[in-house]
This record gives C-alpha cells, structure tokens and sequence, in this order.
C-alpha cells in the first residue's frame, strides 16, 4: 500500500497544480462598432424628423445607406491589418429605427492604432455580377445599377419643402457610385482590447455634412440636381467628396 501510495501522490500534486491554475488568457475579442446616423446636431431620423437646410429649406431623410469594403483594425506594432469584414451595407431605411446599428466581430486582443474602410464598394467586388452572390447577400442586385455601371456605393434620398409650405413635395435622389469615387477612409486613434474592458468605438456619419460643409452647400432648388442616378455621377462627386470627409471615429 505505502508504495502504492508514493506512484500516486506526483499525479495528485500535478492535478492540484493545475486546479490552482488561473483560467487561460483569452487571445480573442468580441469588439462591437456602432454606426451613428445623423443630420447636424441631431440623431438621424428616417421619415419622422423634419430638418432645417442651410439654404432655408426643409428636408425629411426617407434613405440613408452606404457600402464599407475592408474594414480593418491597424495594430500598433505596424502588423497586418487585422481584417473584420470585406464588405458592409449600412444603412437607415425606416421610421422605426433607431440612429444606431450596431456590428460586432471577433479579433485578437492587443494594442491599436486605429482603424481603415474602403467607403464603396472595391473595384474586384464591383466588378462582380450579382448572380455570384446570394440573394439575401449584401451584394445582390437590389443594388446593382447594370453591367456597365455596376453596384451603387451610396444612396442619400429624402423630400424637400422649397416653398415653405408645409408640403414636402419635390424628391431629392442622389445615388453615387463608380470606382472612380471608390476612398479610402483611415482614422488614427490609439485603443486597447483585452477581452474585458474593451472601448465603445462609433463611427459617425451626417448627412448633412454630406451636403453643405459650411462652405459650399448643395443647391437642392435646382431641378437639374435634385436627383443623382446612373450615368450623370460628375454632379455625384460633388456630394461624393464631403460624404467622404465628414465620417468620424469615436473611441470611449
């Protein structure tokens, strides 16, 4: 019995250590980015609101929507990037919603130095037919203008009140789309993940900062502006550019 004893008190010290152990370091994250709609100052709300134009009309947002290709985390250390998703739609199409839709993907814990999205779709995804993709993918055709155009990119539609008379009755359309407009968007922000205490990141984007930069102001009155689609995407780039300088990084 005594050496029967000694052959197992080394197992039973190995199982006590283990036991003692502290659980495994987790290698992985579950980081959430929440996208913020806005109009100026105020939250972005689809047929509901009724918003002030720098010109002195009045605009109700009806769509808000926009395609992301290679979002990224940037590591500190200069690594590779740490890819979350090749391609996101995101978007505001209804009176329920709220301001903020909200994605989460997993990545490796450790230090950041910021994070990287390609605002449209990539030119190798935008040369892609549709029927390559599933109909309920991000991809499909309900986005896709034809083989010639491709996908579109971003969608800004809303109704205007020019006359001030309560009635909002002239449409405004800008769809936007074409490689040519294809920006790559970086922020720069230092953020840490460990699994535990991880930061809120939120990136904003405001459609009327999409319009009138305080400087130079879309003009909504002229019929041969007010709506963007297909073909005429010179009068886009206008839109284009400050759509694509106005998104911020939020990191809390």
């Amino acid at each position: 019995m005594k050496s029967y004893f000694y052959f197992l008190l080394p197992l039973l010290l190995l199982i006590v250590s283990c036991e003692d152990d502290d659980d495994p370091v987790s290698t992985e994250a579950e980081l959430s980015i929440a996208f913020r709609g806005e109009f100026g100052e105020d939250d972005l709300a689809i047929q509901s609101a009724t918003y002030d134009y720098p010109t002195g009309e009045q605009l109700k947002v009806l769509l808000f929507q926009y395609y992301l290709s290679d979002l990224e985390l940037l590591p500190a250390d200069g690594g590779d990037a740490v890819r979350l998703s090749d391609i996101e739609l995101i978007r505001w199409m209804s009176a329920t919603e709220g301001p903020v839709a909200t994605k989460t993907y997993t990545v490796p814990t450790g230090d950041y130095q910021g994070i990287r999205f390609g605002l449209g779709v990539k030119p190798e995804l935008n040369a892609q037919d549709p029927n390559n993709f599933p109909a309920d993918g991000t991809l499909n055709e309900n986005e896709f203008w034809n083989a010639s155009a491709r996908y579109v990119f971003a969608k800004i539609e809303a109704n205007a009140d020019l006359e001030g008379d309560g009635v909002f009755d002239t449409p405004l359309t800008y769809h936007m789309g074409s490689d040519a407009l294809y920006t790559t968007i970086t922020f720069t922000q230092d953020f840490s993940l460990d699994g535990s205490n991880d930061p809120q990141l939120t990136i904003i984007s405001d459609v009327l900062a999409a319009l009138s930069d305080g400087n130079n102001t879309f003009d909504i009155s002229d019929a041969d502006q007010q709506r963007v689609h297909g073909g005429n995407q010179a009068i886009a780039s206008d839109i284009w550019n400050r759509l694509a300088n106005q998104f911020e990084l939020e990191v809390r």
